[in-house]
């Protein structure tokens, strides 16, 4: 009979997936690199997850439940607009210093060859998101401060495409390149400084004629 893991080996075995589809994606990934990274045997692995399918799941789970937290501290009563956004882009900084692993899966779920898949994926993953962006425009447009002509859904859109630039920009090779590229590494290098930048970009295109 195999030994019951602790909370802490279970959840080392999330962490080593994650790293792992990160790495090599959906279909690269290997049970068996999972399993040895994390110190176990394949049977441990099947014992708490069907399949690679389900540990998959769990490991997409547990990434967008940190970056719910991540952006749950970027809302709050009181906040004006500029420093909701602010708050934003500072935690999504944050989030991807500290696991960008968790943004190279993401990253490598959008290159998904498996139209279903994806299909369910985006909707588990971008529904939330598109919905508390939405409210915050739209919100915005009530109080007058922003361009009340502004399609809520399209600002939502392009507001998440910049955010996820941005996650690729710290977590992805080949985007931190091309941001020194256009910011250069003065700029790219300072997280104060390109978060201002990037405020001030979101606040100019939402139309907001207030102070940031």
């Amino acid at each position: 009979m195999l030994k019951k893991l602790t909370e802490d080996q279970q959840a080392l075995i999330i962490d080593k997936a994650i790293c792992e589809f990160a790495e090599k994606g959906y279909k690269g990934a290997g049970l068996s690199t999972i399993a040895r990274n994390a110190g176990v045997s394949v049977g441990v692995i099947y014992k708490y997850y069907e399949d690679k399918e389900e540990l998959f799941g769990a490991c997409i789970s547990k990434s967008i439940d940190y970056l719910d937290e991540a952006l749950s501290r970027a809302g709050g009563e009181g906040k004006s607009l500029p420093e909701m956004i602010r708050a934003l882009v500072n935690q999504t900084q944050v989030a991807c210093r500290e696991h960008p692993e968790y943004f190279r899966m993401y990253h490598q779920i959008t290159t998904s060859d498996d139209p279903q898949q994806a299909k369910q994926l985006a909707e588990i993953i971008e529904r939330p998101s598109a919905k508390a962006y939405k409210d915050v425009i739209r919100q915005a447009q009530r109080e007058g401060l922003i361009d009340g002509q502004l399609d809520a859904g399209a600002g939502a859109f392009f507001f998440d495409n910049l955010m996820m630039m941005l996650h690729n920009a710290y977590s992805c090779t080949y985007y931190t390149e091309r941001l020194n590229i256009y910011c250069g590494r003065k700029l790219a290098g300072s997280e104060k400084k390109l978060s201002e930048q990037m405020v001030r970009f979101i606040l100019n295109g939402l139309g907001y004629q207030g102070e940031y």
